[in-house]
């Protein structure tokens, strides 16, 4: 059985999301906050990750509204 697997992870870091979206990590913080983007679930405290897919859908949601 032939596996492909996807070029962005499942579950994305703080510093995986800025690289995609060609902005800082503060602005990830903000843009997350101001809901302009899906918020993030946490494995820890401090480890915030973004499911990709909510992720996309956010931005494909705030293109359309």
């Amino acid at each position: 059985m032939d596996s492909k697997v996807s070029a962005v992870p499942e579950l994305l870091t703080k510093k995986q999301v800025a690289e995609l979206l060609q902005v800082s990590q503060r602005q990830v913080e903000l843009l997350s906050q101001r809901g302009k983007i899906a918020k993030p679930i946490y494995l820890g405290e401090r480890s915030p990750r973004w499911r990709r897919d909510d992720l996309f859908a956010s931005l494909g949601a705030e293109r359309c509204g």
